[in-house]
């Protein structure tokens, strides 16, 4: 576990440190991502990043100070915003995390076939272990904080 814990930070900062060569932070890195592939909303890419509305909200103001992104009212809905590359963020997108992507295939491509699958398929089942585990803690920790309020208080 000690391992795969050390090579997860490290992937981490290796991502860590394209962002900040970008000139930007890794929320504002990959929000711009995923603005550039059409999720729009702060509520999906806080949803899919697994960050915090405050993180992103912050991330957010950022990129648009930086003129990297606009902010629309939907016409249906005044309150929810729709977040729009500039000229200049869909530039940067193109040039900088465009770059990153092709890095990563590039070196995906260094990696044998059957390496592919198996840490593409081993990457998943931990994944999907490790979620099932949360939700299973999840689930106790609430049984016995419902079973605490039934006790009937002294």
């Amino acid at each position: 576990m000690k391992a795969f814990r050390e090579t997860t930070r490290e992937l981490d900062n290796l991502y860590s440190v394209f962002s900040k060569q970008c000139g930007l932070s890794e929320p504002e890195y990959w929000s711009l991502l995923m603005i550039y592939e059409g999720v729009v909303t702060q509520s999906k890419i806080s949803e899919q990043l697994f960050l915090s509305r405050q993180t992103l909200n912050s991330a957010f103001k950022q990129l648009v100070k930086k003129g990297l992104i606009v902010l629309k009212p939907y016409e249906n809905n005044q309150r929810s915003k729709k977040a729009i590359l500039t000229p200049l963020g869909k530039e940067l997108v193109e040039k900088q995390v465009i770059r990153m992507h092709q890095i990563e295939e590039q070196t995906w491509e260094k990696l044998a076939k059957q390496e592919q699958d198996s840490l593409a398929r081993l990457t998943r089942k931990y994944a999907d272990v490790l979620s099932e585990t949360l939700q299973e803690m999840k689930r106790q920790k609430n049984e016995i904080k419902s079973s605490e309020d039934l006790q009937p208080q002294l």
